[in-house]
């Protein structure tokens, strides 16, 4: 799945920042384009940005929202603390001994979580001041601070949340040493990578470090927090993409393999991983693979002005979005390695929601009886306001929209709609969060 910083903080390759793990700004009042037109604006609308977030109650606003197509959902909210919801663990919290177990601590509740407690969105605990939020495809959830700290929390048996291999689990916010004050942390399935504030170089850390230039380690096979400079500086914006094919390590844990999409200097997307564009050339020898005349990017797909997008997984197409308005954020996910999983979404400029994939229970907004799957874009018209950003889990779909409501739809099997419930049925209608 995809998430974008740009230059000086301000999340902007060509505009503000996107990314629906970013928090947009907020405005006291925003204007409405003429209904009858909803793309009115979109014309010469100038550098891509965001909608405003205008708050309707500001008990509870949120300004981002984020989910990399796992089973839990993160909000940020105006006040800067996350609240978050769905399955904390993979495994059960109660052993078959009956006592309970720790949990992996997705939601950073700090004790293990049921599934019927997970289904309301609550507050993490011990964090504050939050300015974005990345959540990863692998029960794991990292965020920014105003300050460039970075934490994270969840499953750590990769490293992928910046700790030792041996703290294998973080059930609450624990701070990624190493690194200097960043503008932006992107979480995969196996690493995590941020912006540096500074230098905008690239620094990462946890299991695959294939191309990354960092060297082996037979002994320790994950890697601490460093600098990576296969990427050159500045880079603008970052995704990273998880997808097979799945390694199982000996202890019987597998992971998707991680691709990082980086927007650098010039417009040109670099890609290194398990699944890279290719480039105007050829595959490299070593080193990212390239590609100039790039816009805006997410994960295994990018966008230009012209009101279409890119992707190349799994084959390079050229995608046409149903709207005049180009795209401001893409989202490519999957929960295994099956090509029937791969799903997907844009947002437009004008607050557009269009989504792809398969629909078992309602996560392309209409019912499964209506349409199963798609492979193409189709829009959510039922989510009734306008779009800021998207979430997606494996089944379910949330979108903040901009009054700085959360609405939730599709699976909600572990709790993915923040409803308070859970159940085996199909939710193809939105409703706003608990």
């Amino acid at each position: 799945m995809m998430a974008c910083s740009s230059e000086g903080g301000s999340s902007e390759p060509n505009g503000p920042e996107p990314d629906a793990s970013t928090e947009p700004p907020v405005s006291p009042e925003a204007g409405s384009p003429d209904a009858s037109d909803p793309d009115a604006g979109a014309r010469d609308a100038g550098p891509l940005k965001p909608l405003d977030v205008v708050c309707a109650d500001a008990s509870t606003c949120y300004v981002g929202v984020s989910g990399n197509g796992s089973r839990h959902v993160c909000g940020l909210l105006q006040d800067r603390t996350v609240r978050c919801w769905g399955r904390d663990s993979l495994d059960p919290p109660v052993t078959a001994d009956g006592g309970v177990s720790v949990g992996d601590g997705a939601l950073g509740r700090g004790v293990a979580v049921s599934r019927l407690d997970g289904a309301t969105p609550t507050t993490v605990v011990g964090l504050s001041d939050v300015t974005q939020v990345s959540v990863g495809p692998n029960f794991g959830t990292c965020a920014r601070t105003s300050d460039g700290s970075v934490y994270c929390w969840g499953k750590n048996e990769l490293g992928q949340l910046g700790r030792p291999r041996s703290e294998e689990r973080l059930p609450t916010p624990t701070r990624v040493e190493g690194i200097p004050p960043v503008d932006h942390v992107e979480l995969g399935s196996s690493l995590g990578c941020a912006i540096g504030s500074s230098d905008r170089a690239l620094y990462c850390w946890g299991w695959w470090r294939s191309g990354l230039g960092i060297p082996e380690d037979f002994a320790s096979p994950s890697f601490a927090p460093q600098l990576v400079t296969t990427f050159r500086a500045p880079v603008k914006a970052l995704a990273i993409g998880s997808y097979g094919p799945t390694t199982l390590y000996p202890w019987g844990y597998a992971e998707l393999a991680d691709t990082i999409v980086a927007l650098l200097d010039g417009n040109v997307v670099a890609t290194l991983g398990k699944n890279v564009l290719r480039g105007d050339s050829a595959y490299p020898t070593s080193g990212p693979s390239e590609r100039s005349g790039i816009d805006w990017i997410g994960a295994f797909a990018y966008a230009t002005s012209d009101g279409f997008f890119r992707r190349w997984l799994p084959a390079e197409e050229t995608v046409y979005i149903p709207a005049f308005a180009p795209a401001i954020e893409l989202k490519v996910s999957a929960d295994t390695e099956a090509v029937t999983a791969l799903q997907g979404g844009v947002v437009t400029t004008t607050g557009r929601l269009f989504r792809w994939g398969p629909n078992p229970a309602g996560a392309l907004g209409v019912g499964p009886s209506e349409l199963s799957r798609t492979p193409y874009p189709v829009e959510v018209e039922q989510v009734r306001g306008r779009v800021v950003s998207f979430a997606t889990t494996v089944g379910s779909t949330c979108a903040l929209l901009v009054d700085g409501k959360v609405k939730c739809w599709g699976a909600n099997v572990y709790g993915e709609l923040g409803r308070g419930t859970t159940d085996l049925n199909a939710h193809p209608e939105p409703e706003v969060v608990r």
